[in-house]
């Protein structure tokens, strides 16, 4: 008997905790909401408007669910989709005399595997110093 009583309150403890919780996990789950609605040209990081220019389209796989929503390779309309994953940096100096690393890590998705390549080759001419990953990957 006392060991059922025990439990009960071990029980009982357990979810008055799970509901001190719950507001804070509602707060969580309804902040990345307010950040997506406050990016007017997508999300911040993304590649600048000299990367950007051509035929592929930001796009994620495998993203987290707290993540801002992101076109996959089931909605892109192309017969065969290429995602080029691309990650590298390249040395900056600040203000003060530090040298900082610039990295970049951008996934976007490209009909052709030329394009995806063409987009890698461009991206590792300025950001190759660290040396990152990258690659283009037949998705269907």
């Amino acid at each position: 008997m006392n060991k059922a009583i025990e439990i009960a309150r071990r029980g009982s403890n357990g979810l008055r905790t799970i509901a001190a919780l719950m507001p804070v996990a509602a707060s969580f789950s309804f902040a990345s909401l307010g950040l997506a609605a406050d990016w007017d040209s997508g999300p911040p990081g993304q590649p600048s408007s000299e990367y950007s220019q051509g035929p592929g389209v930001p796009c994620s796989i495998g993203a987290p669910i707290w993540a801002p929503p992101a076109v996959t390779a089931a909605e892109l309309p192309w017969r065969s989709v290429w995602l080029g994953h691309f990650s590298g940096g390249r040395p900056y100096s600040d203000g003060y005399g530090h040298t900082l690393i610039d990295w970049r890590d951008e996934k976007f998705c490209f009909p052709e595997r030329r394009q995806c390549q063409a987009w890698v080759r461009e991206l590792r001419q300025d950001y190759h110093r660290p040396e990152g990953y990258w690659t283009c990957l037949l998705l269907r």
